[in-house]
């Protein structure tokens, strides 16, 4: 039996989610299920996951679902924070309930647990420092405090062979207080989440391409030559002080990457997240998301040959059965690398599907398995 970074994944409490555990990992683990079955919410738990010392990071992942895009967002942060925590019914009012996660395999992070409370205060000097110079208007209810929530991290994670080491984090976020990401020291397994939509916006392209060291940029480039030989450049240009990606391709010459088809902005983005994620986790939400069906098959097939070459494991979700087959297709080779769960949000379950049952069911039973 192979070792993975996750041999093993589960879901104690998070979200909607409880009592959910993903047994026997492969190297690619495709979500299946309904909607509102909780994939997307798997990928988040697992990205927390990776980030257990680190609340400030469990902010961005909260925030994720709350814009399409960099400057609309329609609920606060710490709204976000709260509906991350499974939620628990008392006799009169709802409270939040504790975040836990556990896990066996390679990565040394073995058990997360958060919690959330709500507090009343003044931000830290830190936190003040950065604040826009008009002075901010008290909450006359809470006698000229602030609002605000406080989250707390506990981790385990292995250290030196057989030994534990247990780490506790916490971080206040204050309403209507701009959140200013702090650098942090802390603890962290490489993972990379790549968000269905993302690939449509411009400025996110350029954002995450530039935040990558030189290395990572050549070996994008090297990914990127994978699936189409003829791209002989990548690099960040500005129009009207807003940054795009300007691709130069043997065949169309110089041009901003929005001009290529979706295929080519999303295997891109995807790239982006295979050299983040070397020696990690890559996390695929929508894996489908603007690739045409044709050319699925090729895709996934460089996705599994980069994964394997850069020691990633990936997990993606979908509702396609185009792209369910075209994995398939592309798992041949290799089939015990490869496995399916499928979610249902009646009992919580995440149920195995291994390569051979997943090709009966779908190619010789043709039966519905979404």
């Amino acid at each position: 039996m192979s070792t993975y970074h996750l041999n093993s994944f589960t879901i104690g409490a998070f979200r909607g989610l409880q009592g959910m555990t993903f047994e026997r990992l492969g190297r690619f683990n495709l979500l299946i299920g309904g909607n509102n079955s909780g994939k997307t919410s798997v990928l988040e738990a697992l990205q927390a996951f990776c980030n257990p010392e680190d609340p400030a990071d469990w902010a961005r992942i909260a925030n994720a679902r709350n814009t399409s895009s960099r400057l609309f967002s329609t609920h606060s942060l710490n709204d976000c924070l709260v509906w991350m925590f499974p939620y628990t019914k008392q006799t009169d009012t709802g409270s939040s309930g504790s975040i836990q996660l556990s896990s066996t395999g390679a990565c040394p992070v073995r058990e997360v647990k958060a919690s959330v409370q709500p507090v009343f205060g003044m931000p830290d000097e830190e936190d003040l420092r950065y604040l826009a110079k008009r002075p901010l208007d008290s909450n006359p209810a809470t006698g000229g405090t602030y609002e605000g929530i406080e989250i707390k991290l506990d981790s385990i994670r292995a250290q030196d062979g057989s030994s534990t080491v247990a780490e506790s984090v916490t971080r206040r976020f204050w309403q209507d207080v701009p959140f200013i990401r702090r650098r942090a020291n802390s603890f962290a397994f490489p993972v990379a989440a790549v968000l269905g939509f993302e690939y449509r916006f411009a400025e996110r392209c350029a954002d995450k391409y530039s935040k990558l060291k030189v290395d990572q940029q050549k070996d994008l480039l090297e990914l990127a030559r994978m699936f189409d030989s003829g791209i002989e450049s990548i690099s960040v240009a500005s129009e009207n002080r807003r940054p795009y990606l300007r691709v130069e391709h043997k065949d169309f010459g110089e041009a901003p990457l929005m001009v290529f088809g979706d295929g080519m902005k999303r295997v891109l983005f995807i790239a982006t997240g295979l050299v983040t994620a070397k020696n990690g986790l890559l996390l695929l939400d929508e894996i489908e998301s603007g690739i045409h069906a044709f050319v699925l098959p090729e895709i996934m097939k460089w996705l599994f040959k980069a994964a394997r070459e850069n020691h990633i494991q990936i997990f993606a979700t979908t509702h396609s059965l185009e792209a369910v087959d075209a994995v398939l297709l592309s798992a041949k080779e290799t089939p015990d690398e490869f496995v399916t769960y499928r979610l249902s949000k009646e009992d919580h379950l995440a149920k195995r599907l291994n390569y051979n049952l997943l090709t009966d069911l779908r190619v010789h039973g043709g039966l519905e398995i979404r």
